[in-house]
């Protein structure tokens, strides 16, 4: 954000206080206690971020990587659906050469290879893109009713047939420390990287067990403009662009269905 040659600093840092306070729908950027520098700025948009100018968003943002919802799994058949804006958001990042990546909206009554099935329908995987990520949100909390195990052994079922399709590699989480303790706080799913989503923390997001540090973090929802008609999230990457890379499908990946 540009800012006049000769400035107040006192007013400088109240406006700053002020934008992030206001939903940081002007100026989403949190400021941390510790090495600010070690991490990069990104959003994630689903079928809800409308029209996107992605000129603008470059331009007012500068977000260093963009995940995109692909489908959203409802409790049942009604409820589900595709993002239909996916497909031009990917062409629109890949001309601006961003780093990004695609997630599933997951529900634990569906089963697990309906799921993936529906993912890779309007997702397909290529070298260069960040990680696909299974969104494990408020669904699989204890509310839905579901024994524990089988929400746990759907999960499983996911991440071992999104393993298959990108040549071993694992898919990332994205959840919340609550609802991944009401699960009974899994280990089998420590060797996927966890995109944690907190937006309460100030400097360091709530990491659920048994993950010792986040990938990445989830700090802010539904904020507005920036290119954005509708909304869009603002995410940290726990490191620098150069470790972004290790997050990348690489080449050699078969990416075969």
């Amino acid at each position: 954000m540009p800012t006049p040659r000769h400035i107040n600093r006192r007013n400088l840092i109240r406006q700053l206080g002020a934008s992030l306070l206001t939903g940081l729908s002007v100026f989403p950027f949190r400021v941390f206690a510790q090495n600010p520098e070690s991490r990069i700025f990104g959003i994630d948009v689903s079928v809800w971020g409308g029209n996107i100018n992605w000129d603008d968003v470059v331009s007012n943002l500068n977000p260093r990587f963009v995940f995109v919802q692909a489908y959203h799994v409802g409790i049942d058949e009604a409820s589900s659906y595709s993002n239909h804006r996916f497909a031009s958001y990917r062409r629109a990042l890949q001309r601006l050469g961003l780093p990004h990546g695609a997630y599933l909206r997951c529900h634990p009554n569906a089963g697990a290879e309906t799921s993936i099935r529906r993912f890779w329908s309007v997702y397909e995987p290529r070298a260069g893109d960040i990680l696909p990520t299974l969104d494990i949100e408020d669904d699989y909390d204890n509310r839905c009713g579901l024994p524990v195990q089988k929400r746990i052994d759907q999960i499983e079922r996911m991440v071992r047939l999104v393993s298959a399709r990108i040549d071993g590699y694992k898919p990332m989480i994205y959840t919340k420390a609550r609802v991944w303790s009401e699960l009974g706080n899994p280990t089998q799913f420590a060797d996927c990287p966890v995109w944690v989503v907190d937006y309460h923390s100030a400097s360091e997001p709530t990491i659920p067990v048994p993950w010792a540090k986040f990938s990445f973090w989830q700090y802010a929802e539904n904020l507005h403009g920036n290119g954005v008609s509708g909304t869009y999230d603002a995410d940290y990457f726990n490191g620098s662009e150069v470790d972004l890379r290790k997050y990348l499908l690489p080449v050699r990946a078969s990416l075969t269905r």
